[in-house]
């Protein structure tokens, strides 16, 4: 019995030796091939599979967002600067930038607007500088957007190619250039699209979560919308107007409210604590850029002596040779500031 029960060991034994032989034999070739795929691609598509890791392993979509920007820099800058050095794609990216800068310099206007509640021409400085803060994401998005819909467009350039080439065309190589281009075009889209929505949940101070389900419920509304008489879309467009402006109207009555009490030792260092205290609370990127506009505008665009009459904790913007704006530090206003426009009483001009 013993002897069987040996012999039944050793040949399970040299099975299991048998077995992994072969198992490792197999991973060697695994490896060796995920190696020489791994040397084939680009640096960009190296990227593009680290933003993929990143996302599904470590489940970062911070991360996954930085390593795709990196990677769209990396592959569609050479591109860029050969259509730069062209006289038509010189045009096109001028045509392109212009028109975002258009966009941003009136967005900024109306935002100036909304803040100081006086026009953005009398405040050029401040207008400019919130030109600068609205810049940056309007481009990038814009131009992000812009690389997800020629994504989309990939297929029917593909098959264009496909149809000219029996006719003599070589331009079918553009897309055989590098390893796997449609499986790249396509982890393209996907990571694009994920960058996009962690830059709406970076601007709007929510979780990406929360973008999702504002965008389909936005989506499923419209549809349900559209499927009704015109009657009732007008009354549906009324109330959801309604909603938003509530929901503005209490955001706006929240931030009024000082987030943040501390003993200090003046009443002007605790309005300044405060107000920091209360950007540095603000959530998404357009309310703390409001914030930041009204700080530039009392910091450095009003002048601390003036003509006119003013009180002594404020500050004044002369809109004309009759009208000033008086600025001062109030935590009970959505930005933290107040914005006054007041009549000049000064020497030669006295305020009805």
């Amino acid at each position: 019995m013993q002897r069987y029960l040996k012999i039944i060991k050793w040949r399970a034994n040299k099975q299991l030796k048998q077995q992994h032989a072969s198992w490792q034999v197999h991973v060697k070739r695994i490896f060796k091939r995920g190696q020489a795929i791994w040397f084939n691609l680009s640096t960009a598509q190296k990227l593009y599979l680290l933003a993929l890791a990143s996302l599904v392993v470590l489940q970062s979509g911070w991360l996954c967002t930085a390593l795709s920007i990196i990677a769209l820099i990396v592959e569609f800058w050479p591109k860029f600067n050969h259509l730069w050095h062209s006289l038509a794609g010189k045009a096109l990216i001028l045509i392109f930038y212009a028109t975002i800068a258009n966009f941003v310099l009136a967005s900024a206007s109306g935002i100036v607007n909304e803040v100081t509640m006086v026009s953005a021409s009398q405040l050029n400085y401040t207008h400019n500088f919130a030109t600068l803060i609205y810049l940056p994401p309007w481009a990038l998005g814009i131009t992000l957007a812009t690389l997800l819909a020629l994504q989309l467009l990939l297929p029917l350039y593909i098959l264009a190619l496909l149809l000219i080439k029996p006719f003599g065309s070589d331009r079918i190589k553009f897309i055989t250039q590098s390893y796997s281009p449609l499986l790249t075009a396509l982890l393209r889209f996907v990571l694009a699209s994920v960058v996009i929505l962690n830059i709406f949940s970076f601007v709007d101070g929510k979780p990406t979560t929360e973008v999702i389900d504002d965008i389909t419920t936005t989506f499923s509304q419209s549809q349900q919308l559209s499927t009704k008489p015109k009657a009732q879309q007008e009354q549906a467009i009324e109330q959801i107007s309604e909603k938003i402006q509530q929901q503005t109207e209490s955001e706006q009555e929240t931030a009024k409210q000082p987030l943040v009490t501390i003993d200090a030792t003046s009443e002007g260092d605790t309005d300044i604590s405060n107000a920091v205290y209360s950007f540095l609370d603000t959530k998404g990127y357009f309310e703390r850029s409001k914030r930041l506009i009204a700080i530039f505008a009392y910091s450095f665009e009003a002048n601390s002596y003036s003509r006119c009459k003013k009180s002594p904790d404020s500050k004044v913007v002369e809109l004309n040779d009759y009208e000033i704006v008086e600025i001062a530090l109030d935590n009970s206003k959505p930005y933290g500031y107040s914005f006054t426009v007041k009549a000049c009483d000064s020497a030669g001009i006295k305020a009805p």
